[in-house]
């Protein structure tokens, strides 16, 4: 502590006062506060948090120390911990640009298996359908943008794939099947990221072997894809952030 206030030079140092006051481009908005120890010697630094009988301060080159309160002033103690209550009792919504998401896609398993035929002439044809299971799923990347942890967060997501079954093919209209699934996220520290990887979604290649086609269809293979995702990041009930991969999925389909 006695370092600290003794350096010849007083640091430019912000005290956050919430996240909810929001991101601008030029960063977090906040006020400057000095704090002075019980030598009267100042110091104006960054205070990120106030636990117990310590704060937690960080300088302008970035280097972040714990101090106990009891080596403040009378002054500063009081106001701290009251800062502290303010800020605990305020609702803790997040500014836009807070948090920010990537998506890659991959497929996480895959099934392959073989079943029989059943031909229109009554014949049984063994092992003349082939059958690959692809479990798509997506890798999902958030970063927290802001200098002060964010937790109480979770995903809810739609994993969308092709409906291409080549034996209803001729009657019912290609379209989209959807999974429906939500996912808790580990608190993130500030300037920090986590991940975690979503459920599947199967998407399936058919294959009739030999000279077998599909009776109503006359085509001998078909294949599903993966189409996309539609993700919503929710701290507590807000929606903090939303996107979709392609983005027309927020038009075509329904949430």
């Amino acid at each position: 502590m006695s370092s600290l206030f003794a350096r010849p030079f007083i640091a430019k140092v912000i005290v956050l006062t919430s996240l909810c006051l929001g991101l601008g481009a030029s960063g977090l908005r906040a006020e400057i506060r000095t704090l002075t120890d019980r030598q009267g010697r100042s110091l104006k630094a960054e205070v990120v948090s106030v636990e117990d009988d310590k704060v937690t301060i960080r300088r302008e080159d970035g280097q972040t120390f714990t101090l106990s309160l009891a080596t403040l002033s009378d002054d500063d103690q009081q106001s701290l911990k009251d800062w502290a209550t303010q800020q605990a009792a305020k609702p803790k919504t997040l500014p836009p640009g807070a948090i920010t998401v990537t998506l890659s896609r991959a497929i996480f398993e895959t099934k392959k298996s073989t079943v029989d035929v059943k031909l229109t002439t009554g014949e049984t044809v063994k092992n003349g359908r082939s059958l690959t299971e692809d479990k798509w799923g997506y890798a999902v990347n958030l970063t927290n943008r802001t200098p002060q942890p964010i937790d109480n967060l979770r995903a809810e997501y739609r994993l969308f794939a092709t409906v291409d079954d080549i034996q209803v093919k001729a009657t019912v209209k290609q379209g989209l099947k959807k999974k429906e699934y939500a996912s808790q996220i580990p608190a993130i520290k500030e300037f920090s990221q986590v991940a975690f990887r979503t459920e599947t979604i199967s998407a399936i290649k058919t294959h009739y072997n030999g000279n077998i086609v599909a009776a109503k269809s006359g085509e001998s293979s078909s294949r599903e894809t993966l189409s996309g995702i539609w993700i919503r990041i929710y701290q507590g009930e807000d929606l903090v952030y939303e996107t979709a991969m392609p983005d027309s999925l927020r038009t075509t389909e329904k949430w």
